[in-house]
């Protein structure tokens, strides 16, 4: 369960981010720039996660 919640709020994140654009009309590549930080700010989150969890 430890493992499963990080991902699933990485990618609640990610999601409300790609509503968010869309609902405003955002063209493709600013979409797909917001996808690419945004999966970077994911594992960078887990990544900081499981630094915290193996202290």
């Amino acid at each position: 369960m430890k493992k499963i919640l990080p991902a699933l709020g990485g990618l609640l994140i990610i999601g409300g981010v790609l509503l968010y654009q869309q609902f405003r009309h955002v063209s493709g590549i600013a979409m797909l720039e917001t996808a690419v930080l945004g999966i970077a700010a994911f594992l960078g989150i887990l990544h900081l996660i499981s630094h915290w969890c193996n202290r």
